[in-house]
């Protein structure tokens, strides 16, 4: 993989996390081997799709689960997911 795709994936990451000091540093550093601000800003409209759709479908299953009454606990075994204790994210 070239320098300016590393780096622009790394410009998608923190725009993702919401990274301030990350972009502060990668979109420099982006631009300085080559990055366009179409570049950036192709790499803004991705992230801001993904992000959109997650949050999208976050809040419908946070819907869902508000109208089922569900009482029950999901009890994951260490190592079988994120850490966030669902146990369904990373299976």
């Amino acid at each position: 993989m070239n320098e300016l795709t590393k780096e622009l994936i790394q410009v998608a990451a923190a725009v993702a996390v919401g990274c301030t000091s990350c972009l502060d540093y990668h979109v420099p550093k982006a631009r300085e081997i080559g990055a366009s601000n179409a570049d950036l800003q192709e790499v803004l409209a991705l992230v801001r799709q993904v992000k959109l759709t997650a949050t999208m479908k976050a809040d419908e299953f946070a819907e869902d689960m508000f109208r089922s009454g569900k009482t029950e606990l999901n009890v994951v075994t260490a190592g079988s997911s994120c850490g966030c204790g669902s146990g369904s994210c990373c299976s």
